[in-house]
This record gives structure tokens, sequence and C-alpha cells, in this order.
């Protein structure tokens, strides 16, 4: 049997074509023999049935091709199926690309934003050690600051300047003396040196020793810091007749002194020393001392 689709030729009891798969057409004139031939074995076994028995004859013959060829049949139908098989396959193949490419989008943007948050967590880190580091200096140097200008009640206030003016006033009395003091509200000049200024600006380096030694001054109205040398008030007679006497009126490590120098006023340096004056210093450390 020839294939109608390809030209290919078949066995006669072929139902597709071994080269195309193409549906064979099973001529009308092959199946009559057979359905003669068997309605005439039919008639001959059992003559007195044969009129009834004609048609399960046919329905022999139409089925005979069916059992005739189940190798051709079988080649014909694993080959069909082959194609089915093949075509099944395909929607898996999508389904799993399609959950590779999930799973591999989905771990590359977790790893994206752990890193993301590593990041943002290293820096908000890094920024929140640098913000505690300049807390704690601005802390320390607060600190440092308030221990070098507060360590202390204050010592001296503007009630005790007014004392010392009372004092002094009556005391260059018994003195037979006349002094210019800060605690009056003037200035105090002796040579190059200008009282409180040169102190309070820092420029008295070069112009006071201390027993011959350059120490520190700080010029303050309250003495509450922990300055060695706090001055609260300077004085001087610039007409005394053994020269031009300068007090400093200070708290030496917390403790009240008046400092005097006697060096003329086109001296350089001015040394000071601790008066030798008692009614001087008892009268100061009274001031000083009250409440």
């Amino acid at each position: 049997m020839y294939c109608p689709n390809c030209g290919k030729k078949n066995d006669i009891d072929a139902l597709f074509c071994e080269n195309c798969g193409a549906r064979l057409i099973i001529p009308a004139s092959s199946a009559q023999p057979t359905s003669t031939a068997a309605v005439s074995s039919a008639a001959q076994s059992t003559s007195s049935t044969a009129a009834s028995e004609t048609p399960a004859a046919s329905a022999s013959a139409s089925a005979a091709p069916t059992t005739t060829q189940p190798a051709t049949r079988s080649a014909q139908h694993a080959r069909q199926n082959e194609q089915p098989h093949s075509a099944s396959k395909a929607p898996w193949l999508i389904l799993i690309v399609v959950l590779v490419v999930a799973f591999g989008g989905g771990y590359y943007w977790l790893e994206h934003q752990q890193q993301n948050n590593s990041t943002t967590t290293a820096t908000t880190a890094k920024s929140s050690s640098q913000t505690a580091d300049s807390t704690e200096a601005a802390s320390s140097s607060s600190s440092a600051s308030s221990a070098s200008t507060a360590t202390q009640a204050a010592l001296w206030s503007t009630t005790k300047s007014s004392e010392l003016a009372s004092f002094m006033s009556s005391w260059e009395d018994t003195m037979n003396q006349s002094y210019e003091g800060t605690y009056d509200g003037q200035s105090v000049t002796v040579g190059e040196l200008s009282l409180p200024a040169d102190i309070k600006n820092n420029q008295y380096q070069d112009k006071i020793t201390v027993n011959g030694d350059a120490v520190k001054l700080k010029w303050t109205t309250t003495a509450d810091t922990d300055v060695k040398y706090q001055v609260v008030a300077a004085a001087t007679d610039p007409n005394a007749s053994s020269g031009v006497i300068t007090y400093l009126y200070v708290f030496h490590n917390g403790s009240p002194d008046v400092l005097v120098s006697q060096d003329s006023a086109d001296a350089t340096t001015f040394n000071f020393t601790s008066s030798q004056n008692t009614d001087l210093q008892d009268g100061f450390a009274k001031i000083a001392n009250a409440d």
C-alpha cells in the first residue's frame, strides 16, 4: 500500500505510513475478500445457523486487520507517541527555567540587600562612633574648662572690693601715703606696666616676676579658679620717697596675700615678693576671708 502523503510503500495492513506517519486509507476492495471468506467458512461449519451468524462473521472479518499486524501497529503507535511525549516535556522545562530565574533573581536581590544593610549599618556605626567621640571630646573640653575656671567657690566679690577700697583709704592715712587702686575703678600704671590690662591681655610675662620667677597670673573679680596666682586688685603710690611702691592683692593657692614691688618706674621687669607689713596683710586677709 502506498502512502497518499509521501508515496512510501507500506505493508498492506499498515494503518500509518512508516515514513511520514500519515494515516493510510485501506481500500474497500481489500476488505471484501476477507469478509467473503469469513462468511463462507461460517456457512460450511454450521449450515442451519448461517443466516443468523453472518453478522458475527462480518464483525470478525472487520476485526481481523486489528489482530493480524500487532508488531507493525505497535511500532507506528510508538513513533506517534514519541512526539506527544516530547511535547509534554516542554511545560516542565519552561517551569524549571522560570524557577531557576526566580530563585537566582531572589538570591541576587537578597545578597544585594544584605550588602546595603551591612554598608548602612557600618556607616551608621561609624557616624555614631564619630558623634560619640565628638561628644566625649566636647564633654572633656568642657570639663577641663570648668576645672580650670570654676573648681572652687568664689573667694572675691564686688562687695569685698569696696571694703578693700575703704580699708586702703584708712590705711594710707595711717601711712601718710596716697594710693591709686583698681578697687576705686582706676588703672594702675608704673613705667611700661599697666594694670589690669597687661594681665587680662596676657602681656605681663616679661614685665612681672614673683620671687624672681615667671609665674602664671589671672586677673579675676571672683577668684574662683585654680590658677596659682589670682589677682583681684592692684594699687600704687608713685610719690613714695623710697621709690615706686606697687601692690598686687592676690589669692596664692587659695590664700590671700599682698605682693609688693619697689622697683623704679624705668624698670623693665617688676619683681614682687610677699609684703612684710603685717597690718596690710591682716587687713586684706580679714576682708578676703569674710563670708
